[in-house]
């Protein structure tokens, strides 16, 4: 109940415009609901009328038959064609009302169902860029864009057609059901006795296609997933020749989706056949109950033929009720989904902005922090003072990136304390931070556009001669002579027509530019070889003299120089200071430092 209310929060802006549709949509089906009125006058009021040669005057029995019977010449001997003809005329004039309105109906439909839509997506996709990287943990890309677009699609389908199917099958059924009552009571309720066995069916395959549908759209997750994976990783696949595996994977994934699938299909399968017994068994017994009640003379020829055509009307909307169901249930689940990310937590962006720039002093209390119940950190403490270099080296897995990830506050501590210029860290707005921080990360990230446009990402209006001192300090402005369009160059998807040092030189400019008051450099240099390497680190030292930079890196010679040292094993701090005394104490520092000056 919870997620169909919410489907219908999605039209809440377009309301008034639903409520027109709805109006027009009432007119149609009441127009709809006068044509077997004329097919009754047509036999009643004129064909038996004219069969007796005019003997009995034709007399209609309720009020709609006699509005539209008032609109004809009355009957004669002689008229009787042309009162025919009249009669064509008001069914094609009662057609040609029925179809504008629809028609109207229609349109304003689908412009508030492009709307509801195009809203939703803007808003999911606005609040996936304000959760926090947590979530991003705990479900695949390929999860999220399944979500994004076949959810979101099924939901279109059923905003778009069903709800105005629903309440143009509600409408009809009342209706016809009502002209019938006219016609005779009894027939009335002859006419829908079977609609309490065919809504139990249909609540019950409304259950079941639910429940499946759910479970059909977790593999196709996982198929998604699959491929999004694949297609990331494609080189790292080519390179181990390891397509047959990769295709191996993607078919067995594609097998349990086509399990649920033939499930699926073979619900439907088993659904739609009794169901469409059960509809024509209910028109059989309202065929045998009208022509009965017609040879005991309670009704005429001509409210038998209205009788039918209301009793197949009624029966229509049953008919389309088990589609209707189908796509809600689907429609359900597709807003469960989009639920899960849209009720997730968004980013707590509150906190202070100070107008001056960051003096880049650090201070970790006892800082603690675990993934997933696994320790990263472990009471660490260390001081940075404002315009120092201090370099984090140890083993993969040490703490070194999250220390990274703390500062910048994509996570919080679980315990101890972080503080910038002698303010606790998590006081600070979160953007304030991002933006006064220059990070370049361990992994390198190109947007699929231009280097031109990577290295200008934030400021995206400068011209060249801005983005050429950045290039030049970060080493990339003395390779584009190799590229066909120098900075124009296209780069593809993630920066894959670059090298590994290509993007992460590119990602570098990209921070430069920025002209943060504090830089973090996540082993940003392991990718070039050792003179590109010190070339950048000369520039780098020239471009941020007097301000405070952390870097981490596992060769030696990029943090020798460095004012402090801090060695991390196993998320503590077990070696710290400068590089002269390191080399002089027995530990990692020195272990690495050996091996590298052997190479």
């Amino acid at each position: 109940m919870k997620n169909i209310k919410k489907l219908f929060q999605l039209l809440d802006s377009w309301k008034w415009y639903y409520g027109v549709a709805t109006l027009l949509l009432i007119l149609s089906t009441f127009v709809r609901t006068l044509e077997p009125k004329i097919l009754q006058i047509a036999f009643d009021g004129v064909i038996s009328h004219g069969n007796e040669a005019g003997q009995n005057t034709y007399t209609p029995p309720d009020f709609f038959t006699a509005f539209l019977y008032q609109l004809l010449p009355i009957a004669n001997n002689s008229n009787s064609l042309q009162l025919l003809l009249q009669l064509v005329v008001l069914l094609v004039m009662v057609a040609l009302v029925r179809g504008l309105s629809m028609f109207l109906s229609g349109v304003i439909t689908a412009y508030c169902t492009e709307n509801a839509i195009q809203s939703l997506r803007n808003r999911l996709f606005s609040h996936l860029q304000h959760l926090p990287l947590t979530f991003f943990n705990q479900i695949s890309t390929g999860e999220i864009i399944q979500r994004c677009t076949g959810d979101i699609e099924t939901i279109k389908k059923f905003i778009g057609a069903q709800i105005i199917d629903c309440l143009l099958l509600v409408v009809l059924l009342i209706f016809s059901f009502s002209m019938i009552w006219q016609i005779n009571s009894t027939l009335a309720f002859v006419s829908i006795c079977l609609i309490p066995l065919i809504f139990y069916t249909t609540f019950t395959f409304g259950k079941r296609e639910g429940a499946l549908w759910e479970a059909h759209e977790l593999e196709q997750d996982k198929l998604t997933a699959i491929a999004e994976e694949n297609l990331s990783g494609v080189r790292v696949v080519k390179a181990f020749a390891q397509e047959s595996t990769e295709i191996a994977k993607f078919d067995a994934q594609n097998h349990r989706k086509l399990d649920i699938g033939f499930k699926h299909v073979m619900l439907h399968a088993r659904f739609w056949p009794i169901s469409d017994w059960m509809l024509h068994l209910q028109a059989s017994i309202a065929l045998v109950a009208g022509g009965y009640f017609t040879l005991l003379n309670q009704i005429t020829v001509g409210e038998f033929v209205a009788y039918y055509t209301y009793a197949m009307t009624v029966t229509f909307p049953m008919q389309r009720l088990g589609r209707i169901v189908s796509e809600m249930g689907m429609a359900i689940v597709a807003m469960d989904r989009l639920s899960n990310i849209l009720d997730a937590q968004e980013e707590d962006y509150s906190g202070i902005m100070p107008e001056r720039a960051l003096l880049g002093h650090i201070v970790f209390k006892d800082v603690s922090f675990a993934y997933q119940q696994e320790l990263v950190l472990d009471k660490v403490s260390f001081e940075v003072r404002a315009g120092e270099k201090v370099a984090f080296l140890g083993t993969t897995g040490a703490g070194k990136s999250t220390i990274v990830a703390l500062l910048l506050r994509f996570y919080e501590p679980h315990s101890g304390e972080i503080l910038l210029d002698n303010i606790p860290l998590q006081q600070y707005n979160k953007t304030y931070l991002r933006e006064r921080m220059g990070v370049v990360l361990q992994k390198a990230f190109l947007f699929s556009t231009t280097i031109a446009k990577n290295i200008a990402y934030t400021r995206p209006t400068i011209n060249y001669d801005e983005i050429i001192p950045v290039a030049k300090a970060a080493s990339i402005h003395e390779v584009m002579d190799i590229f066909s369009d120098g900075y124009d160059t296209m780069v593809g998807e993630k920066g894959v027509t670059l090298s590994g040092g290509q993007k992460q030189r590119v990602a570098l400019a990209r921070t430069l530019l920025e002209q943060p008051d504090l830089l973090i450099l996540d082993d940003t240099t392991s990718a070039v070889d050792t003179e590109t390497e010190f070339a950048i680190q000369t520039a780098l030292q020239e471009h941020f003299k007097g301000k405070t930079s952390l870097v981490i890196a596992n060769r030696i010679a990029a943090i020798q120089d460095s004012d402090q040292i801090i060695v991390l094993e196993k998320g503590k701090i077990v070696q710290q200071g400068k590089h002269d005394s390191l080399i002089q104490q027995d530990g990692f520092y020195r272990d690495v430092y050996e091996v590298q000056q052997k190479l």
